[in-house]
């Protein structure tokens, strides 16, 4: 589908649009009143299980005309009450189009073509049933230039141009969009509608300004389609674009839902990889501390690119959500990604749904074992001249503590894990890797089950110094 550039000069607000090549044409009758001008617009929404959709999102929108084949429409919005009910004080024509997204069902509703019919019977209030919306999700990637005549910024807006489905993204991270089963077009350009006409007056062509992509086929109710990621680049022509974003899309990214509990999916999830197993950076400080690198969109998923190097034979992923306080509510962790299943990866790893707990607490301390044996450290000299760094294998939780004294390990993710020991002297565990010592002749490790919102008391551990009879 090929679009003419007088349509593109009436868009003024564009960000990142679809267009829908195909659709469900319907009606819908609702609640209709007419009190001078006008008409009053009600209905009900109700979810697949036939429970009333409460707190769903309702759109209404003019139908669109030549001119609007890559334009966001505007609409008007509102949501549904605590019975599924909701009602518009006028609607814009006799026919419009009717959005109606479910977020925390990931359902949906779409009606391209509603009508509603003035009767003498007062207010009827008929059903809209959603149904499993599908979901698209990518990455939005900005290519900002040297010197650039207008800074873009990092606000950009996805939509399908035409209809009342949209929202906003910021250029880096990744995104999710419930959308209606059918075939569609997706489009992207900056968010901000005075930007985009700084870029208009300074003669940057509208192909520039407005990107298109079509989706390969239809995409069905509840299917998910990943795709991109996309770039909005201001110097490529769209041709150009297209063929950059294949290369970018061979390029390797994980990707993975998470859930608060066994249904929810949640939001502002931190997401951070592991691929330091076994802590070993951790060199300075008494402690290490989580390091993000992007947060879960609406419907729980994140996108990352595949690291280039993996240290270990695995990497893994680590999840946490904050309260407004800052402090941690939930905690997760992934399954370990093997090494080889990144190797040659052209595409995107999707990782199994992760179910985020309550954090755990570990309490214990070490002992210092001398020749094999325990020993009472209360009665060894040398007890405080050995530290010893103590974690969660694949995770960010580690700590240095000197030996004899009692450590505590905080917002933990619940659950099985390997509890890893080792010295606390960066120049002895550098010494033994450079000597080709395996992993497993300095460092220690033990498997703990850690309970939710609870705290482990840990026995005492032992820790008996490397000698160099591990060195090879």
């Amino acid at each position: 589908m090929k679009f003419a550039k007088s349509y593109l000069g009436v868009l003024s607000a564009l960000c990142v649009c679809m267009f829908a090549c195909t659709g469900e044409n319907g009606d819908i009758a609702g609640t209709v009143t007419d009190t001078g001008n006008t008409i009053a617009l009600g209905g009900v929404v109700t979810r697949t299980d036939g429970s009333r959709a409460v707190a769903a999102m309702v759109r209404m929108a003019r139908e669109p005309v030549v001119g609007d084949t890559l334009s966001e429409l505007e609409y008007v919005e509102t949501v549904t009450d605590s019975q599924g009910v909701f009602s518009f004080d006028s609607v814009l024509a006799d026919t419009f189009q009717l959005a109606v997204v479910d977020a925390e069902h990931q359902e949906i509703s779409y009606k391209p073509r509603a009508t509603v019919t003035k009767t003498k019977k007062g207010t009827v209030l008929d059903s809209i049933k959603l149904e499993k919306a599908a979901v698209f999700s990518s990455v939005l990637l900005y290519e900002n230039v040297s010197e650039p005549s207008v800074v873009v910024g990092d606000h950009f807006k996805v939509f399908m141009p035409g209809t009342p489905f949209s929202q906003s993204v910021f250029a880096g991270d990744s995104f999710s969009m419930l959308i209606p089963a059918g075939e569609w077009w997706f489009g992207f350009c900056p968010g901000d509608p005075q930007i985009v006409a700084r870029l208009t007056d300074s003669g940057m062509a509208d192909s520039l300004i407005y990107r298109t992509w079509s989706m390969d086929g239809k995409i069905k109710s509840g299917d998910t389609l990943s795709k991109g990621p996309f770039i909005w680049s201001p110097t490529m022509e769209v041709d150009s674009l297209i063929k950059l974003e294949e290369r970018k899309a061979k390029k390797p990214y994980i990707s993975g839902v998470v859930k608060c509990g066994s249904e929810k999916t949640c939001s502002n999830v931190q997401v951070g990889v592991i691929t330091d197993l076994y802590g070993f950076d951790f060199v300075e400080g008494d402690s290490t501390s989580f390091v993000w690198q992007t947060v879960t969109d609406s419907s729980g998923r994140w996108v990352l690119p595949a690291p280039e190097k993996v240290p270990y034979d695995s990497l893994r992923m680590e999840y946490r959500l904050l309260s407004e306080e800052g402090k941690v509510i939930l905690a997760g962790v992934s399954r370990y990604v093997r090494a080889s299943e990144l190797k040659g990866l052209k595409d995107t790893l999707k990782l199994e749904e992760s179910e985020l707990l309550p954090p755990s607490v570990l309490v214990s301390g070490v002992k210092l074992a001398i020749d094999g044996a325990d020993t009472d450290t209360t009665e060894i000299d040398n007890c405080m001249a050995n530290s010893v760094v103590v974690g969660l294998k694949g995770t960010s939780h580690f700590v240095r503590e000197m030996v004899c004294n009692m450590l505590k390990i905080e917002n933990i993710p619940a659950g099985g894990h390997d509890i890893v020991l080792y010295s606390g002297d960066p120049k002895v565990v550098k010494t033994l890797q450079e000597s080709g010592a395996e992993i497993g002749d300095y460092v220690r490790a033990a498997h703990v089950q850690l309970p939710k919102n609870d705290t482990l008391d840990q026995q005492w551990m032992t820790y008996e110094p490397p000698t160099l009879q591990f060195v090879k």
